[in-house]
């Protein structure tokens, strides 16, 4: 309650219910009655009108899907004269939907729906989707709604507000930090006891060893497809491989087949640059065209980081060897080749990239993402996604095979070049200007192919189930988001020009106008396969980098508000990491979380640092260092990303956060360069500002400063 002309607002219990006695809109409450000359105005509060809004949309939203499905049943024939008979009668639209929905199910392929082998499977499956589901419908709804206004219409710009400076680096030239001499040792946690063996006496003995190839076999034959046997397809080359010759490592077939299925299984399709596919039907029948020796190598490099075994090793007792082996073989018959231009060597260069971000040897993997965008430029390969849907005439069959896969290695080197370069404040190698028409096809019997957790027991974890991959839906909505991030990354870091409000506010309407429209079968609940659960994650990490520059500022004309999307963006990463552990365990986690986790990471500390009773911050803090703890026994990157946290913590003088007492900490070598590199991730490494130089006159761009207390 407050007099003259302040507002009357409900007072609530917390279950948000109105108590007896307390104002309700409609009818004058004790209080306001008992006060004369006194005018109540009832409002209705912004956050209850708002979460109304929100019901609304999702009411709106689940009407406009059940439409279409119906729309599209229609359209089919197959069902159209029932569908019409239910609408005469009255039927609602849920009720026809969901009639079509179990026709479906009854008659699909037990592949095309997730099937779950006993309920209390899916009862901790769903649980342990909640913290992600959460964090997903938040981030879809909340900044939506506050952006719609700002987005229609010009942000005013005040003139007469005085610029303030912004501490830190600029866009366009990254400022080189220099260490300090500060000592202080992390120990991350302790990696699981090695096992010298081969393949065969790893097992406990005969009875057990067939039962584990039996699981072996039927999960790569889950994830890698069934074998095809069959001769080459006309005008292809009489095979000049076996499967024992892909690789000089070793001539073990079960070995190569079972890593090959660990990246399939738990990378792929990020950043992918091949057609599995394709690939896979070479590999079987030992035909150099869409795979070669170089790209084998370069994949059982990478997928050993998915398994425990010692061979997947170099030094069976070493786990820090983990993959050396064949990377050694793949980086060997690189440089053996006397001309780089062939797409398995584009590829190869991808994934060898991908790899080595992994194990966080980012001067390496920069290099090596470069060279594979740089090379495929060479190729033209970019000229084929520019072409556009037309055909100028018929093709057959063995040319729309070679242009699906030029499509596939383009995409790959493209997106992982745009990803690097979001990592760390660069343009990409790609002009601003590109149109980019043609993505990836969605092939029916390429989505419905299954997907379990495939591990080194062949089988899946605790919980088992099997679900749609979805493969080419993820691949072309991560296409997409690649090319959002391009626009962001021009947006952000073009040289001479600052951001206004009003290019930010824009861009940050793609990024929604995509998550408003990806398929319900990559929404959070409808599929949690790691290739999905990434795709969510790396939406939420562009986000925080789009944002993260700004959050000391408003903008003007907007309820967009940069510190608060990037809160969001880094509690819906933490939650939706969560979901993932609970899933899978963060042994098995996509090269790039990492770096992901990371910038959470960063960010909460961030939010600590300028308030420290922020206990949500905190906690969630602590959960990201957990994460990284538990990666860090698959990827290297995570001890060195732990490193750069308490290096940031004596830094912003909060040293003692986790309880050690330290009071400095000097971060190692690697670290250091990582730190050079991670610009927008890692923030100023002097003080908890962000990174980004967004120009001098900040209200002539639509911008106002917050104050220190909107900031705490």
């Amino acid at each position: 309650e407050k007099k003259g002309q302040g507002s009357l607002l409900p007072h609530l219990d917390q279950e948000g219910w109105l108590t007896p006695g307390q104002c309700d809109g409609r009818n004058p409450c004790g209080r306001c009655m008992s006060q004369a000359g006194v005018a109540c105005v009832y409002e209705v509060p912004t956050r209850q009108s708002k979460d109304e809004m929100r019901r609304e949309i999702l009411q709106l939203r689940s009407r406009q899907r059940q439409t279409e499905e119906i729309l599209a049943a229609l359209s089919s024939h197959e069902q159209s004269d029932q569908i019409l008979d239910q609408l005469r009668d009255g039927e609602s639209l849920e009720a026809i939907r969901n009639r079509l929905r179990d026709s479906a199910s009854t008659s699909a392929s037990a592949h095309s729906v997730t099937t779950y082998s006993q309920l209390s499977d899916f009862q901790a499956i769903s649980h342990a989707m909640e913290s992600a589901q959460n964090a997903g419908n938040t981030s879809l709804t909340a900044p939506y709604d506050a952006s719609v206004n700002s987005l229609q219409s010009p942000v005013p710009v005040q003139q007469e507000y005085p610029s303030e400076p912004w501490t830190g680096t600029t866009t366009n030239q990254r400022r080189n930090k220099s260490p300090h001499d500060e000592s202080m040792e992390w120990t991350s946690e302790p990696a699981q006891q090695s096992i010298v063996g081969t393949w065969q006496e790893h097992t406990a003995g005969p009875e057990f060893n067939s039962s584990l190839q039996d699981a072996r076999s039927r999960g790569q034959g889950v994830i890698l497809g069934d074998r095809n046997e069959s001769e080459s397809p006309p005008g292809v080359l009489i095979a000049s491989y076996t499967r024992e010759s892909w690789t000089a490592v070793t001539s073990d077939t079960q070995i190569v087949e079972h890593l090959l299925a660990l990246y399939f299984g738990w990378e792929y399709p990020v950043f992918a640059s091949l057609s599995k596919e394709h690939f896979m039907e070479d590999f079987r029948r030992g035909i150099p065209r869409y795979c070669s020796s170089l790209l084998i190598n370069a994949l059982l490099a990478l997928g050993c980081r998915f398994s425990d075994h010692p061979v997947s090793r170099a030094d069976p007792l070493d786990v820090k060897s983990t993959g050396d082996h064949f990377f050694a073989e793949a980086t060997m018959l690189l440089e053996s080749e006397e001309d780089h231009r062939s797409l398995t060597t584009v590829q190869a260069m991808g994934i060898m990239s991908i790899r080595e971000a992994s194990c966080g040897r980012m001067k390496e993997s920069l290099f090596l993402s470069g060279q594979s965008i740089r090379l495929a430029i060479e190729m033209g390969l970019h000229l084929e996604a520019e072409v556009g849907e037309e055909d100028n005439g018929a093709r057959n069959e063995a040319e729309e095979v070679d242009d699906a896969v030029c499509q596939a290695t383009f995409w790959g080197a493209f997106s992982l070049d745009e990803a690097w370069s979001l990592c760390t404040a660069n343009l990409p190698h790609f002009s601003s200007r590109i149109s980019l028409a043609v993505k990836p096809a969605i092939l029916r019997h390429v989505e419905i192919a299954s997907w379990i957790p495939y591990t080194d027991d062949g089988g899946p974890l605790e919980q088992n189930c099997i679900q749609p991959s979805n493969i080419r839906s993820v691949y072309k909505t991560f296409c997409e988001l690649s090319e959002i991030i391009h626009l962001t990354l021009y947006t952000l870091y073009t040289p001479g020009s600052s951001v206004t409000s009003k290019a930010l506010l824009d861009v940050y309407g793609q990024y929604i106008k995509w998550y408003d429209t990806i398929p319900d079968a990559l929404r959070l609940g409808h599929n949690f396969t790691p290739s999905v659960l990434f795709a969510h994650l790396y939406y939420h990490f562009a986000i925080l980098l789009l944002f993260r520059p700004f959050v000391k500022f408003s903008i003007v004309g907007s309820d967009v508000s940069p510190r608060d999307n990037c809160d969001q963006a880094s509690r819906a990463i933490t939650a939706i990491m969560k979901s993932y552990s609970e899933l899978y365990t963060l042994h098995r986690t996509p090269s790039f979380v990492t770096y992901i986790v990371l910038a959470s990471t960063t960010f909460h500390l961030a939010e600590v640092c300028n308030n420290e009773s922020n206990t949500s911050s905190r906690g969630m803090l602590f959960e990201n260092m957990a994460d990284l703890i538990k990666m860090s026994t698959s990827h290297g990157f995570a001890i060195q990303a732990m490193d750069a946290v308490r290096y940031l913590t004596s830094q912003w003088g909060m040293s003692g956060i986790f309880g050690d007492g330290a009071a400095h900490h000097s971060p190692t070598e690697e670290t250091l360069v990582s730190i050079q590199y991670l610009v927008p991730i890692i923030g100023d490494t002097t003080s908890s500002h962000d990174p980004a130089d967004i120009g001098k006159d900040m209200a002539k761009n639509g911008f106002r400063r917050l104050s220190e207390s909107d900031q705490s």
